[in-house]
């Protein structure tokens, strides 16, 4: 039986929050918000089909959800997320299936870290 080794991912998210700002004084805050929320939930959807479309070796579906994490990343901050989606695409482009998983935990662990610190966002904005 082969033993699975668990790298842990001290990475943390560099969070853009002119981006949300700008999100919110375009739309206006409470319309703002709900796209904000919206976005939160279609990163947290897409971040688990990417994970597995890889684990069962779906390439092409791996990187279109890839290319619509590149896509929404950006709109709340989460440039950083948007990079290694990028990676991604990339390592899919050039058949370099043996880097992808790595990759794959990369992103996953990204944008986990990265929405729990923006779902306190909005409770942030109702205090104020």
């Amino acid at each position: 039986m082969a033993e699975i080794i668990v790298f842990r991912s001290g990475e943390a998210p560099v969070l853009n929050y002119q981006e949300i700002e700008s999100l919110l004084g375009a739309m206006g805050r409470d319309q703002g918000l709900r796209v904000f929320e919206r976005v939160i939930f279609e990163i947290s959807d897409k971040l688990c089909q990417l994970e597995l479309a890889i684990h069962e070796g779906d390439l092409q579906a791996a990187r279109r959800r890839a290319k619509t994490l590149r896509t929404l990343s950006p709109q709340i901050g989460l440039e950083c997320l948007a990079h290694v989606a990028c990676d991604i695409i990339n390592v899919i482009d050039c058949n370099d299936l043996a880097n992808l998983p790595v990759i794959c935990h990369r992103i996953v662990c990204l944008g986990e870290a990265g929405l729990f610190h923006l779902s306190e966002f909005p409770r942030v904005l109702s205090d104020w």
